[in-house]
């Protein structure tokens, strides 16, 4: 290491507290966007070079380095989004709330050859915006901000971060594997967002449905179900209904658990949902008002709709205690309560 090389070690650890410093600001930055957009993160990594691997980029680099301020990742961030194309939208939020040195950034996507494939980032090197909230010592350093999806952070740490990728290249005899693992992983990232697309698609046209009273046909499903729970009139009604009666207050929550236990009692589509819920409304209050009514409960799950109608349901449609505990060992997980409470139902309804 010249003396050039050990200026800038001495200047890196003078300048270390700083950097660590910058580290909190732009982490919370980074996490402001995150919270503030309609943006899907997965993580946002961050870390400041050691002092070992700074030493070896100088041996390796020295040449390009007049002092520290020439060396943009002492301080790297990495925010990873779930979905590829929400990268260019926090990339266009990084663009506002930093200062972004254009002639450092990169946009590595640009760059990849058509025939090849591989980590497909976008680099913005960044300084904190000279607004009054920052500290002076802060606003001249550079740092790091990868954006990438989740299959491209897989990527990275498989190729760069557990070391396949040596400063070498990767071996020959495997480099053929790993552009096709890339070209998966690029496949993959396409796929997702598709999914997430049809998936948006199926909630809105689902809860147009359950709002025009025209979802009859649509199958039970997690999107399905909960937009029905919050959604339908006559749900609505019959929650509101149950919080009048036990002066609780209903707490909306996912309906997923009940997936299973609807399943079991051969409810396929909204169309039998409702059916249960017309069927059963009455047993279910009369339940309700034995059970909760003069109880201290202060919040109810909204799921508890469909919990006293499917155990309206057993009694209604007479199912044997056999079946009864067969059903209620879905939810209580314990044979032994499910029993106690079949014969509790068939004692008071039968």
């Amino acid at each position: 290491m010249n003396a050039k090389e050990h200026l800038i070690m001495a200047e890196y650890r003078e300048a270390k507290p700083d950097f660590e410093k910058l580290e909190k600001e732009a982490v919370a930055v980074l996490q402001d966007i995150a919270d503030s957009c309609n943006i899907q993160i997965y993580a946002i990594n961050h870390r400041i070079k050691e002092e070992k691997s700074l030493a070896g980029k100088l041996e390796r680099k020295g040449d390009k380095y007049s002092s520290l301020s020439d060396i943009t990742d002492i301080l790297g961030t990495r925010v990873v989004c779930f979905f590829s194309d929400d990268v260019d939208k926090l990339a266009a939020q990084i663009e506002q709330r930093f200062d972004v040195d254009w002639n450092e950034s990169i946009d590595k996507r640009k760059y990849l050859n058509v025939n090849t494939f591989g980590y497909l980032s976008v680099h913005y090197i960044c300084s904190l915006k000279p607004n009054g909230k920052y500290a002076p010592e802060l606003l001249n350093k550079r740092f790091e901000v990868q954006m990438c999806s989740l299959m491209q952070h897989i990527w990275a740490v498989m190729e760069h971060d557990l070391g396949y990728k040596t400063k070498f290249g990767v071996p020959t005899a495997v480099k053929r594997d790993f552009f096709r693992l890339a070209g998966l992983l690029e496949i993959a990232d396409e796929h997702f967002v598709s999914i997430r697309d049809r998936v948006a698609a199926y909630t809105k046209d689902v809860h147009e449905r359950i709002i025009a009273d025209t979802a009859n046909d649509i199958p039970i499903d997690s999107v399905s179900l909960e937009e029905y729970m919050n959604n339908s009139k006559s749900m609505q009604s019959f929650l509101r209904t149950i919080s009048n009666v036990c002066e609780a207050e209903i707490s909306q929550e996912s309906p997923d658990n009940y997936l299973e236990q609807l399943d079991w009692l051969k409810k396929r589509n909204i169309g039998d949902l409702q059916q249960m819920l017309t069927e059963n409304y009455s047993l279910a209050m009369q339940m309700i008002e034995k059970l909760l009514a003069a109880s201290d409960i202060d919040i109810l799950s909204s799921t508890v709709a469909l919990r006293f109608l499917c155990h309206a349901e057993l009694v209604n449609k007479r199912y044997s205690k056999e079946l009864m505990v067969d059903f209620l060992v879905i939810s209580m997980k314990n044979r032994e309560r499910a029993e106690r409470y079949a014969d509790s139902l068939i004692k008071e309804y039968f």
